[in-house]
C-alpha cells in the first residue's frame, strides 16, 4: 500500500474468483486517472489523485485492500462442541492508475511511465498475496479448534484467532512496506528524477 487519494475511481478492470475448498477469495482492480506530458507531471499527478491510505495516513500512488468474512460449523457429540466445517471469505480490491492521454507523453517517458505502473502493480500484488495467505492461514486455524465443553467457547476460540491472525497480517504487510520504502522511492527518482 503505497503511502504517498481518492478521485473517481474508474472502470473496473478485473474481476477474479479463486476458490480452495471453504475458502473463497475474490479480486477486483479499479483504477484512477491520472495525466501529464512528462513522467514527472504524470508522478506529480499520482501523488495527487491517487486511492487515501488509511493504515498510512496520506495518499499513496496504489492500494490493496481486503475484506473477509469467516465462521465456524459446530455441533454437540457426546457433551462437547466440536468443529464440523470452517469457511473464509476474501474480497481483495486493488486500486492501480491508468494514464488517460499516453500519446501526450514522449517514447522515452512512456517506457518509463510503464515501468513504475509494472512497479505499482508488483507492489500491490504481494499485499494480495499475503491476503491470500491469511485467507487460508485462517481457515486452517478455525478447522484446528479443539472440542470445548459448550459452543460459546468454541467462538471464543474462533473470535480470538481472527483477532491473532489478522494482527499478524497486518505487521506482514507494514513490514513488507517499511522493506520496500526505500528502494521503491529510489527507483521512482531514477524514472522520474526531479527537473532543476
Amino acid at each position: 500500500m503505497w503511502a504517498l487519494g481518492m478521485v473517481m475511481m474508474m472502470t473496473m478492470v478485473l474481476s477474479s474468483a479463486v476458490q480452495a475448498g471453504t475458502v473463497s477469495i475474490s479480486e477486483k482492480t479499479r483504477t484512477y486517472r491520472v495525466s501529464g506530458d512528462t513522467i514527472q507531471a504524470v508522478v506529480k499527478s499520482m501523488k495527487r489523485n491517487g486511492p487515501h491510505s488509511e493504515l498510512h495516513g496520506r495518499r499513496a500512488l496504489g492500494m490493496a485492500d481486503y475484506r473477509f468474512r469467516a465462521s465456524v460449523k459446530t455441533k454437540k457429540k457426546d457433551g462437547r462442541c466440536h468443529v464440523e466445517d470452517a469457511s473464509v471469505t476474501m474480497r481483495i480490491s486493488y486500486i492501480l492508475p491508468r494514464l488517460s492521454k499516453p500519446e501526450r507523453l514522449r517514447r522515452n517517458h512512456l517506457n518509463r511511465w510503464r515501468a513504475i505502473h509494472r512497479m505499482i502493480r508488483t507492489h500491490e500484488n504481494q499485499h494480495g498475496r499475503y491476503y491470500k495467505q491469511f485467507a487460508n492461514e485462517l481457515h486452517r486455524a478455525l478447522r484446528r479448534i479443539r472440542p470445548q465443553g459448550s459452543c460459546s467457547a468454541v467462538k471464543a476460540q474462533e473470535k480470538a484467532i481472527k483477532k491473532r491472525l489478522e494482527q499478524i497480517n497486518i505487521r506482514r504487510n507494514r513490514n513488507y512496506d517499511r522493506g520496500q520504502y526505500r528502494p521503491f522511492n529510489r527507483r521512482l527518482k531514477l524514472l522520474a528524477p526531479k527537473r532543476r
